[in-house]
């Protein structure tokens, strides 16, 4: 039996053809992607008359050694609709100028990419030994011939929100405040409650985002110096555990996020699901 057509599709009003294009699209809203933490991403670099910290005076004082988050694998978007006409394609394009892609090395595919953006992804640790890394790599690159006993200004990383499994979050039970030695600017840790084993490996076209596992938030409350929740979330026996290893994690984090003067920290649960 061969696949079916739907012959009178060119017959409907444009009005919902439109609209079915846009379903095809986009059949739930977009949820942050998750792009993953590979070493090699911390980088030296001196400053020059453009940037607005250059040391005119002093050259030695124009070294810096920042995270550079363009150097992070890309995201890989499949749109069909954008080879199938052109009135699908009118569809389609807003969708790729909202998500900021741009084609693939396949020019001819339906394939697209779009670097990691701070703002709206999420930075993803997905097992224990990588969280380590992203711990102590800009430690010990310090210490490398080439920064080694040098003035090395390190700016704060334009690190807003980090993803960990639960593997991930066990193993920082004792040292959970150390996510703020390296992103003093850390807003938001999302706990991935499932683990699927092809998380790391990059698929053309294809992406991961953390969909919401639960309503309820932890939350810090700046005014009353406590983590607190926001939601219900003690019925939930299936994540009752992990609720409560957050709990456990965030003992004795209140003198970090005050010293730091943070008035903002969250943490949620989500699920990684692949797009």
């Amino acid at each position: 039996m061969g696949p079916a057509y739907f012959t009178l599709f060119p017959q409907l009003p444009v009005e919902i053809r439109l609209q079915i294009w846009q379903l095809a699209l986009e059949p739930e809203a977009p949820s942050p992607v998750l792009f993953c933490f590979k070493e090699g991403c911390w980088k030296p670099r001196y400053l020059t008359r453009s940037d607005p910290e250059f040391n005119c005076n002093d050259d030695e004082l124009n070294l810096v050694f920042e995270f550079r988050h363009e150097l992070l694998d890309q995201a890989g978007f499949t749109v069909p609709l954008f080879s199938v006409s052109r009135e699908a394609r009118s569809v389609a394009l807003p969708y790729i100028l909202s998500q900021e892609l741009r084609r693939g090395q396949d020019t001819a595919s339906c394939i697209f990419v779009r670097r990691y953006d701070p703002w709206r992804d999420l930075l993803l640790l997905p097992t224990p030994a990588i969280l380590r890394a992203f711990l102590v790599e800009p430690i010990e690159r310090l210490f490398e011939p080439d920064l080694d006993q040098k003035y090395v200004n390190c700016p704060h990383p334009l690190i807003l929100r980090l993803a960990i499994t639960l593997s991930g979050l066990a193993s920082l039970e004792t040292c959970f405040f150390g996510l703020w030695e390296n992103c003093h600017l850390l807003e938001m840790v999302y706990v991935v409650i499932d683990e699927p084993e092809d998380m790391q490996e990059r698929q053309e076209g294809h992406h991961w985002e953390a969909v919401s596992a639960h309503d309820a938030a932890y939350v810090w409350d700046a005014s009353q110096r406590r983590m607190t929740w926001c939601g219900e979330h003690k019925l939930d026996e299936p994540l009752r555990e992990v609720f409560a290893q957050m709990e456990r994690c965030t003992e004795g984090l209140a003198m970090k996020l005050v010293g730091l003067g943070k008035d903002r920290f969250e943490m949620r649960v989500v699920h990684a699901v692949p797009r």
